[in-house]
């Protein structure tokens, strides 16, 4: 019996320990940042007995972070890209931990972006139909003064072979390119031939063209803000691909 409390006992104060260490690293990251966090799971080193590893979830966009810690959890230190190791056993739990993080958050950044995407309403993008048979569509959020933005209207066509295209115009890169996206969208409308939208959008895009002076961009601010004030998404072209 006794011998039965003891390990009962042990067992109960091991998960305690395992609580309190997760507990110190969440207060720990959360009074130095300021940014709500949990912590998703906590490995033992195999060699290493002073260190753990540390994978810590942001709460705010469900980022993973994999980090080490002290054992007793009062000191924290990020996880770089150089990193040695004379122990083969740590080093592949490290490499799996970072794997399965990278794997995580993109996911979940692709998750997030496709439901700020999918609260555009039609009137807030460009429309471009497939000729294939049940295509599945991109969209494509792009600044008319990227040049990656250009190169990729370039492809247009052959993305268009096999989906449908929404091109969303924002205005990341100054008041010109708020000017020239609001321009787009003041000129292209639901009537007009595919051929007709595709040449409204590749004169924006020339490096030649000029924004009006005056035009009201108030609907390209809106919809820039919507997608790029979570920062999910960073940067342009951004694609996504809806089912």
């Amino acid at each position: 019996m006794i011998k039965k409390i003891l390990l009962i006992s042990a067992l109960m104060l091991g998960v305690a320990f395992g609580a309190t260490f997760d507990d110190n690293i969440k207060n720990l990251i959360e009074k130095q940042t300021g940014t709500k966090v949990k912590i998703v799971k906590n490995i033992s080193l195999k060699d290493n007995k002073d260190l753990k590893l540390i994978l810590v979830e942001i709460i705010d966009n469900a980022q993973r972070i994999p980090m080490f810690a002290t054992k007793d959890g009062s000191m924290i230190i990020g996880l770089s890209n150089i990193l040695f190791t004379s122990s083969k056993a740590d080093e592949e739990l490290i490499l799996k931990a970072t794997d399965e993080a990278s794997a995580h958050n993109e996911s979940s950044q692709k998750i997030a972006a496709g439901n700020l995407i999918q609260t555009l309403k039609p009137e807030q993008y460009i429309s471009l139909k497939s000729s294939a048979k049940n295509p599945k569509t991109y969209f494509i959020i792009s600044d008319p003064n990227c040049g990656y933005c250009r190169e990729e209207l370039k492809n247009i066509n052959d993305r268009l072979k096999t989906h449908n295209v929404n091109i969303v115009m924002v205005g990341i890169l100054g008041e010109d390119s708020l000017k020239k996206a609001a321009y787009v969208m003041s000129k292209v409308n639901s009537q007009m031939s595919q051929k007709d939208k595709l040449n409204v959008l590749q004169e924006v895009f020339s490096s030649n063209f000029k924004a009006p002076k005056t035009i009201d961009t108030s609907a390209i601010q809106k919809t820039t803000e919507s997608l790029f004030k979570t920062g999910v998404i960073q940067g342009v072209p951004f694609i996504y691909e809806s089912k």
